[in-house]
């Protein structure tokens, strides 16, 4: 009986030991798995935004790979429209494609003054880049110049329009970025643009909000991809490759997102099954970003007020929505600004160096990918695969979230503050203070 119990007090304690490795390793990662380990050993070196980095991230990314230089595949030469691409997500993704050595970057935003400078740190991302590869010294174009650059320098053309604007406005915006492109066409569309969304569905006016909402975030995004499909012939050309960021949000129902999370949705069903139609020659990413450290909140839409400035704006932010060029500030009930905690949210570089290894990576790995620090992580494969634990949880977090933000504005996305928040509800309901334990 004594050796039989010290048996299993050693198996308890293996146990303990392999759980207390694994649980705060799993907790660390911020993207999902196969993701990690391409990005980690095969995809090639990008750098980040921090220049005076560049040349060590560069040696660590060469060393780590387990693939010999130029026997995996690149962007280089590629020519890639961005949408959304003045602030957040979208002006980082372009840096590190400056970085990758990509031929012809077009960036679209609304705000130029912000595009000619994201413009900038992409020329001189690019010439590091050219020179750690020891590519021989090219000029750099203008933005409206047409001619076709010499091997090595990042050409960059800005072609500025709102993403919210009409069906005119689209089409003559893929005519400019078609004509900037030039003979060779478009190759990769990063669909980037959208905007936030953060209050209760009762709360919000749906018949400003709705239409302004769902036209930013999936309405001008699928007609934008059809237009340039159309036009640019992908199909008779027989390739083409679209990059949609979408959103976590868009895998499951999130309490007090309920607009935001419907457009994102929309925007991840109608790219999936485009994708399924025109498998033969079309491909699909979709990049589902949670929460990320952007001007996200500040430039989210105003649903309560349904300010003309608000439903206007259309630059990319975190969770893959919202801007930080010049929105309306989102309020809640007590006019306190919407805000969330920063420890709960993912560096932009970081998330931007993700999306570029998707792009490199093989489709049948990549047509959809997860990119978000837990808790984040842990909710999108709750919701993908344990549906009734993804509800249960919904259930507890809907009131606490929606209680959090009536109370100080804030979007609750930091786990340690929900749970303060729940063992104060657990506390007033035991000591009597509340007749219900749930807000």
């Amino acid at each position: 009986g004594i050796s039989n119990l010290h048996l299993q007090m050693q198996r308890l304690a293996i146990l303990i030991i392999l759980l207390s490795v694994a649980l705060p390793f799993l907790w660390s990662l911020d993207a999902n798995l196969l993701l990690l380990i391409y990005d980690t050993y095969v995809a090639v070196g990008i750098a980040h935004h921090h220049h005076h980095h560049h040349h060590h991230d560069n040696e660590l990314r060469q060393r780590r790979r387990i693939f010999p230089p130029g026997s995996t595949p690149t962007l280089e030469g590629k020519t890639i429209w961005i949408t959304g691409s003045s602030s957040g997500i979208g002006a980082e993704l372009a840096i590190q494609l400056a970085s990758a050595g990509v031929g012809h970057l077009i960036f679209s935003g609304r705000r130029e003054d912000k595009l000619e400078s994201v413009a900038d740190s992409c020329r001189e991302a690019s010439s590091e880049w050219r020179t750690t590869m020891m590519i021989p010294s090219t000029t750099t174009t203008t933005a409206d110049d047409d001619t076709t650059n010499s091997q090595g320098t990042t050409r960059v053309s800005i072609v500025p329009f709102d993403m919210s604007a009409g069906s005119d406005i689209l089409d003559k915006s893929v005519s400019t970025a078609l004509h900037l492109a030039g003979p060779s066409g478009i190759d990769i569309l990063v669909l980037n643009a959208g905007q936030y969304q953060c209050s209760p569905a009762l709360d919000t006016n749906l018949d400003a909000a709705l239409p302004a909402l769902v036209n930013v975030n999936f309405a001008s995004p699928a007609r934008l991809s059809q237009k340039v499909m159309q036009m640019d012939r992908w199909k008779e050309r027989g390739h083409g490759h679209i990059v949609t960021v979408a959103s976590l949000m868009g895998r499951g129902a999130s309490p007090l997102n309920a607009l935001y999370s419907a457009s994102k949705h929309a925007l991840r069903g109608y790219f999936a099954a485009l994708a399924a139609e025109e498998r033969s020659w079309l491909r699909v990413d979709l990049v589902l970003p949670g929460a990320t450290d952007t001007g996200l909140w500040s430039g989210s839409y105003d649903a309560a007020k349904a300010s003309s400035a608000g439903a206007s704006s259309e630059e990319r932010g975190a969770i893959a929505g919202g801007n930080d060029d010049g929105g309306q500030q989102q309020r809640d009930n007590s006019g306190k600004p919407l805000h969330a905690d920063d420890r709960s949210k993912m560096a932009v570089g970081r998330c931007a160096q993700l999306i570029v290894s998707s792009m490199i990576g093989p489709h049948f790995l990549f047509f959809e990918t997860w990119i978000t620090r837990n808790p984040g992580l842990l909710w999108v494969y709750l919701a993908s695969c344990c549906p009734m634990t993804f509800q249960l949880l919904t259930n507890v977090l809907g009131p606490l979230r929606t209680a959090m933000w009536r109370k100080s504005g804030e979007d609750a996305l930091y786990v340690p503050t929900l749970l303060r928040q729940l063992w104060g509800c657990v506390v007033d309901y035991a000591s009597g203070r509340s007749d219900h334990l749930l807000p």
